[in-house]
């Protein structure tokens, strides 16, 4: 079964991240992206820049309109994802429990879908 990881930050989390307080969170990431790459689990992992450098398009008045913001004003972003093939939601589950970030922010597993529509 395939899924996504979606990672949230916050300001609070990418400055504990960058700083010498924050490194063994990075190495804790990096172990377990390690194993999960070993098993064949891992398929793919992405960070994602920082939300002022985001660019949001909406259709107004039947033409696209390019914004320098994001869609939604929030205190959390969408921080990066890791895409796993696991047996089960459970281990799924198990994984994001795992992840370092999370006392500082939170995360979404959610089934990925086949392009025909098909969840996995």
């Amino acid at each position: 079964m395939k899924f996504m990881l979606l990672i949230y930050d916050n300001p609070a989390t990418r400055e504990l991240f960058q700083s010498d307080e924050g490194k063994h969170l990075i190495d804790e990431a990096r172990s377990i992206m390690a194993e999960l790459t070993e098993s064949g689990e891992l398929l793919s992992t992405e960070g994602l820049a920082d939300p002022v450098n985001t660019h949001s398009l909406r259709i107004e008045n039947g033409a696209p309109v390019v914004t320098d913001a994001p869609l939604a004003e929030s205190k959390e972003f969408f921080g990066g994802y890791l895409r796993l093939d696991v047996e089960s939601l459970d281990l799924a589950l198990e994984i994001a429990k795992s992840w370092p970030s999370l006392p500082y922010g939170a995360l979404e597993v959610r089934p990925i879908m086949f392009a025909g529509g098909e969840e996995t």
